[in-house]
């Protein structure tokens, strides 16, 4: 789930600088945008929504993963057979609803083994638990025959739960599963073996990340990301869930320093409801009260 930090406030930045660079694709539905990231990875942008949620297909020789499935407002599926034929496994960066949005869609949907974001994506959310994520002025222009009254997350079945430090071998390229908990408790990053690329989900994004949910642990939170910051030699670049699909990798050392200012008491905040809003250079965080 994303939320515009100060000086990247949505919808006035788009397109974003981070994605600007990078190869852009046709589409079928103008609601998706396509990018290259590099051979063999595409990132699908939804700009249209608040929430800039972004998927990622990831190919090898022999098949390939798709990491979340964003908001299931247009068809992603379609969107996917188009740019490959090779069997598709959807892996699950974490359960919130901007990222599972189109799994029914798919026969293999994976996730990491935690029961709280398992039971997120099987159970789905209901019409009535999706109308605060289509209020007026979340959205741009629509794809055609979409009603946003209607929206709502259908249940998806996990075929398989992942497990820390698992490989996926894609066939001449593999991704490691990080668990790297905070945001959810079942939150994942994956590394590429090819390209070094570190896929982030939600642990890290250039936008408002959150730390105040109930299932949100700040301390967990920060260990996480010390954990990245050690990935780093074997990084080459962060490829994250919302806002930008191609972000330099030290971005990750500047958010490790801005939790030890936190918890620290060290850095300014606001305070809206029983939250505090820290806001920094590029990103923010938001933690209770």
């Amino acid at each position: 789930m994303n939320q515009p930090a100060k000086n990247l406030m949505w919808p006035e930045v788009l397109p974003r600088g981070g994605n600007r660079r990078l190869e852009k694709l046709e589409r079928l539905s103008p609601w998706f945008e396509i990018y290259r990231v590099s051979e063999g990875v595409f990132a699908v942008l939804e700009p249209g929504h608040t929430e800039e949620a972004i998927s990622y297909l990831i190919l090898g020789g022999e098949r390939g993963v798709l990491l979340d499935t964003g908001m299931g407002i247009a068809n992603l599926r379609a969107e996917i057979e188009r740019l490959t034929d090779l069997s598709i496994v959807v892996v699950t960066s974490h359960g919130h609803y901007d990222h599972v949005g189109d799994h029914h869609r798919f026969s293999e949907v994976w996730a990491f083994d935690s029961d709280s974001d398992v039971a997120r994506i099987e159970q789905g959310r209901s019409r009535e638990e999706c109308t605060q994520y289509m209020a007026p002025g979340l959205y741009l222009e629509l794809p055609d025959g979409f009603d946003p009254a209607t929206y709502e997350i259908l249940p998806s079945r996990v075929t398989r739960r992942l497990q820390h430090l698992e490989v996926i071998d894609l066939g001449g390229r593999t991704l490691t599963v990080h668990h790297t908990p905070g945001h959810t408790e079942g939150s994942i990053c994956l590394l590429d073996s090819r390209d070094n690329l570190l896929f982030t989900g939600d642990t890290f994004y250039p936008g408002m990340m959150f730390a105040h949910f109930e299932d949100s642990d700040l301390a967990v939170y920060q260990k996480s990301i010390d954990y990245l910051v050690d990935l780093l030699p074997r990084v080459n670049h962060l490829c994250p869930s919302h806002n930008e699909a191609y972000v330099d990798k030290t971005a990750l050392v500047r958010v490790q320093e801005a939790f030890e200012q936190i918890v620290n008491d060290a850095a300014p905040f606001e305070t809206e409801g029983n939250a505090r809003v820290y806001r920094f250079d590029g990103f923010g965080l938001m933690v209770p009260e």
